[in-house]
């Protein structure tokens, strides 16, 4: 029976220490994908107070226009975090 090579590129991930590339793209990755769920979050608010305001639920507009400044808010941090993500060419 053979055993199963293990093929070493002699790159790795790279070290996460503090102050490496690496560490610093994982918190940017991190980052975005939090404002995005944020966003995504905000935007299944608003839409159901919507829908909810169509069908005439009580006070469903004012938490549809709530949700809109979050909305708004959370998009654009996440274009702020896109935008200032370092380049992805390590």
């Amino acid at each position: 029976m053979k055993t199963p090579h293990t093929y070493d590129t002699g790159q790795g991930t790279g070290s996460m220490e503090r102050g490496t590339a690496q560490r610093l793209a994982a918190r940017q990755r991190w980052a975005v994908q939090a404002w995005t769920a944020l966003a995504v979050l905000a935007a299944v608010w608003s839409l159901a107070w919507a829908i909810g305001w169509i069908t005439d639920t009580a006070d469903s507009l004012s938490f549809a226009v709530a949700g809109l400044p979050l909305l708004a808010a959370a998009l654009w941090a996440r274009r702020s975090a896109v935008r200032n993500a370092p380049p992805r060419h390590l």
